[in-house]
């Protein structure tokens, strides 16, 4: 799983002359993850409005990009899987754009990123999910099975009809995957939704595809760090191991979240091991079929959560020098990487912008 620890006390302050308060509330079990809300309103009922919008559309994305299950009131990923081979299949509009917009940072962005990968995706989770069964230790899929699944991952053969709205899968045993991009892409969602009913000032965070919008409209005393008092801060969380064993903070640095997209793909939460105590993250490098390797976690900071999300899957796949140049190609994006050696390595964007609160002595190019 993605994760991003905020840095956000639990703390309702009253008493100012507008009336403005502190809330915060989360929303288990959508897309795989834990949402946590947090805002200022003039009333409870303003905020319960809110979070009614905010989990009524969690509930929409949550079917519409499950490729494990169907439901008799939505087409969905899994719809489309069953019918590869066999027939086009119409979809709603936010699930089609979104099939769209992938194919497109494919040939335009990075080809790390395949959501044509599940055939092989689908290999991996099954084994996660017998390792969960004995207490996280398991066997990776066979070196067969996994060549046989990569044979049908051709993204050009998932075929999109905008006229028609419709997705067709071209090769019968091909499956899509989302899970590289969906959090992203619902978080901007949902961010644009609240924005547009007039919610000036927010924080919404889901499974660490966090997007900030605004500022605190209070201060709060108790932040950890001063600017925490009057800005959103989330932190980038500390592996906890390996060459980040001695990390005493839960955090290897803590940025300022307004009005910025913040995604961390990392290898630490999300995995099994084998009997000899291999680790298999859930992040597959689509040239090998196997877990990636090149680092412990790398975080995107833009201003679109979808994008976000896509490019930290993306740079978590590649070498760090091979996503430094990619970074540098883009407008407005940013990256911290996490190397295995203990190393924190920053885009070159980084250094000259004002983004840390607090940042480890060894975070340096």
């Amino acid at each position: 799983m993605k994760r991003i620890f905020l840095l956000i006390c639990a703390l309702i302050l009253s008493g100012c002359s507008n009336k403005i308060q502190y809330y915060t509330k989360s929303f288990p079990d959508y897309l795989d993850t834990m949402t946590t809300y947090i805002t200022y309103a003039s009333s409870e009922d303003d905020f319960e409005k809110q979070c009614q919008y905010i989990e009524k559309r969690l509930q929409y994305y949550d079917k519409l990009f499950d490729n494990y299950h169907t439901y008799p009131s939505i087409v969905n990923v899994m719809t489309i899987n069953q019918n590869a081979g066999k027939k086009a299949v119409v979809v709603d509009q936010e699930l089609f754009d979104l099939l769209k917009l992938s194919k497109e940072r494919y040939q335009n962005i990075s080809p790390q990123v395949n959501i044509a990968y599940g055939s092989v995706l689908t290999l991996w989770h099954e084994a996660r999910e017998q390792a969960s069964k004995h207490k996280n230790i398991g066997q990776p899929p066979s070196k067969e099975e996994l060549e046989k699944a990569s044979g049908h991952t051709n993204i050009n053969q998932v075929i999109l009809d905008e006229k028609r709205r419709s997705v067709y899968l071209e090769d019968p045993e091909m499956a899509l995957d989302l899970g590289a991009v969906a959090k992203g892409y619902t978080m901007e969602k949902i961010k644009q939704g609240l924005i547009k009913q007039g919610v000036k000032s927010f924080l919404l965070n889901g499974g660490g595809n966090v997007v900030g919008v605004g500022q605190r409209l209070v201060a709060s005393e108790e932040a950890d760090y001063k600017a925490c008092q009057s800005h959103y801060c989330i932190g980038i969380a500390s592996p906890k191991d390996g060459n980040y064993a001695s990390t005493k903070s839960d955090y290897e640095a803590v940025l300022v979240a307004d009005n910025k997209a913040v995604v961390t793909s990392g290898d630490y939460e999300r995995y099994f091991l084998d009997a000899q105590g291999n680790r298999y993250c859930h992040l597959i490098d689509p040239r090998t079929s196997y877990p990636a390797h090149y680092m412990r976690s790398v975080t995107i900071i833009t201003k679109d959560s979808g994008l976000a999300d896509y490019l930290s899957s993306a740079l978590f796949l590649m070498s760090y020098e091979d996503g430094q140049k990619l970074i540098a190609s883009l407008d407005d994006v940013e990256a911290i990487w996490l190397l295995n050696d203990g190393h924190i390595m920053l885009s070159e964007g980084m250094k000259n912008k004002d983004f840390y609160v607090f940042q480890k002595e060894r975070m340096y190019n």
